[in-house]
């Protein structure tokens, strides 16, 4: 049994389509990651995974691009190898994925100069909030654990104030939060429509990476 910890209520939809898989979702609360992922060790599963969106900090990564975490580092916690067997497995039959190493934050990496600055600090090439926690738990219970997710806002983006408004309690985004930040400040869309682009094809290359998943079991 795999547990598969996201972030989103979008990205748990996915997860799902795997078999014999335990899913939590975070919504981007990190006290409540970190209680999902120990859950799900508790329960039984074998390997955890830390699923779904990542914000670019390299340059070189383009919206939609699909990643495997080689490696995860935090501020507090220090680096953990994922497992590479697996990962060996994944890109045999995803070549278009990119092995890298990713930074975990318990606070969204929302402008593209502390982009940059994670960037050249620490040599990882994107960002989430849930990789940290998951490699962490692993390490803790003894198993092994993976990274896959896809970049959804580049380097060189900023997120606009609509994509910052918090999730619901249970990872789905707020509608009318989101329009209520439009209404006050209508010069965003142009951004938030970059970010939905950019959602959407990350969305396309997990939908990919969950086929694989299911493949492998």
């Amino acid at each position: 049994m795999i547990g598969i910890l996201c972030g989103l209520k979008s990205e748990a939809k996915l997860a799902d389509r795997i078999p014999d898989v335990l899913v939590g979702v975070s919504a981007a609360r990190p006290e409540r990651a970190r209680a999902l992922a120990q859950h799900m060790a508790e329960q039984g599963a074998t390997r955890l995974v830390s699923f779904g969106l990542a914000g670019a900090v390299s340059p070189d990564l383009v919206a939609g691009d699909l990643l495997l975490g080689a490696t995860v580092m935090a501020a507090r916690d220090g680096c953990w190898e994922a497992d590479a067997a697996w990962q060996g497995e994944m890109v045999e039959r995803l070549p278009h994925a990119l092995c890298v190493a990713f930074w975990g934050s318990d606070r969204m990496a929302t402008l593209a100069k502390d982009k940059g600055l994670i960037y050249r600090r620490t040599g990882c090439m994107a960002v989430d909030m849930e990789s940290h926690i998951v490699a962490e738990t692993a390490a803790s219970y003894r198993i092994p654990f993976s990274v896959v997710r896809a970049v959804s806002d580049t380097a060189s983006m900023d997120l606009p104030p609509a994509a910052l408004v918090p999730l619901k309690e249970d990872g789905g985004v707020d509608a009318r939060a989101v329009w209520a930040s439009l209404r006050q400040d209508k010069g965003q869309l142009a951004d938030l429509m970059q970010l939905a682009l950019g959602t959407r094809k990350a969305m396309k290359a997990l939908r990919h990476a969950v086929d694989v998943m299911r493949e492998l079991g």
